[in-house]
């Protein structure tokens, strides 16, 4: 047996000291979470909404329940410990159970019955929600009843998630036909909301501006699509699409792109990873978590 043979304390002692001081952490924090998650269920918001408040306060908890009891290092660690545990836990929870499918490829828009609220992972609702209310207010009819107004307008840019999505899911959402939809495209286009792929015909595709977006999409789709060089030319376009939805929270790598072969997910798991798009920062059990690096991501 090796380690410290005056102490008598192996190197398996070690590693299994390791991995119980790592169950310690995860108990505590997850213990936090659903003393949190009681405290503010039954507040008037919207899951999304709820998701985003619940981190927030859980990273309070951990300030105010820990502050003299453990060394600042400890605390850092526990701290990113959080971005790494809570999108694995939050949905298994009552709270977080409507997400779980959260991390599952984005596709262009949602059945028509979907709930459709903008998410604070992948969008910057603020800023938007801003936008819309000054920018936009010129672009829509004052009349609220009218097929194409605010409301709707949020909700069908809540259902896209920052994703491309074609002129006939604007007409089957604001139920417009095609002439009416292409002029307040266009009119967005013009006004800096949406941006265009550039596509012709039927490959026209139009999606939210980059600015609106939580991850550096203007950046990262040449960046992912120069990584993923000499690969089938449409899997850029999904990985971007799916790195954009996952924002900036960490995700396990048997969640990412679940219907690819292992090999070829490895594969592209280590491009990334290599271009410094992706980031390992940490395990669970046996997988590794992911999050997309920082310089890819909003301040």
């Amino acid at each position: 047996m090796t380690g410290n043979q005056r102490s008598g304390v192996g190197e398996q002692d070690l590693k299994d000291f390791g991995k119980q001081a790592e169950k310690l952490d995860r108990a505590l924090v997850t213990g936090l979470m659903l003393e949190v998650i009681l405290e503010t269920s039954s507040l008037p918001v919207d899951s999304q909404t709820l998701r985003h408040l619940v981190k927030n306060r859980l990273k309070d908890s951990l300030a105010v329940n820990l502050a003299g009891r453990v060394t600042l290092d400890r605390f850092r660690h526990l701290l990113s410990q959080v971005d790494i545990w809570f999108p694995l836990y939050y949905p298994m929870t009552t709270a977080g159970s409507s997400k779980a499918a959260a991390a599952t490829p984005v596709q262009a828009i949602p059945a028509p019955g979907a709930t459709a609220i903008p998410s604070r992972r992948v969008l910057q609702v603020d800023r938007l929600r801003s936008w819309l209310r000054e920018e936009g207010r010129g672009l829509l009819p004052h009349r609220p009843h009218r097929k194409v107004n605010q409301d709707r307008l949020w909700e069908f840019l809540g259902r896209t998630q920052g994703g491309w999505f074609r002129l006939q899911d604007f007409t089957r959402h604001f139920g417009v036909d095609r002439k009416t939809a292409w002029e307040y495209l266009k009119k967005f286009l013009h006004a800096g909301l949406l941006r265009h792929n550039q596509g012709r015909s039927a490959a026209v595709r139009y999606a939210l501006e980059t600015c609106f977006l939580v991850v550096r999409a203007d950046i990262l789709e040449p960046g992912v699509e120069a990584a993923l060089s000499g690969l089938p030319p449409n899997l850029a376009g999904e990985v971007s699409a799916w790195l954009i939805a996952a924002g900036a929270e960490a995700f396990g790598e048997q969640e990412w792109h679940d219907r690819l072969e292992p090999a070829r997910r490895q594969q592209l798991i280590s491009r990334l990873k290599s271009a410094g798009i992706l980031e390992e920062v940490g395990r669970v059990g046996e997988g590794r978590m992911l999050r997309i690096g920082r310089r890819w991501l909003r301040e």
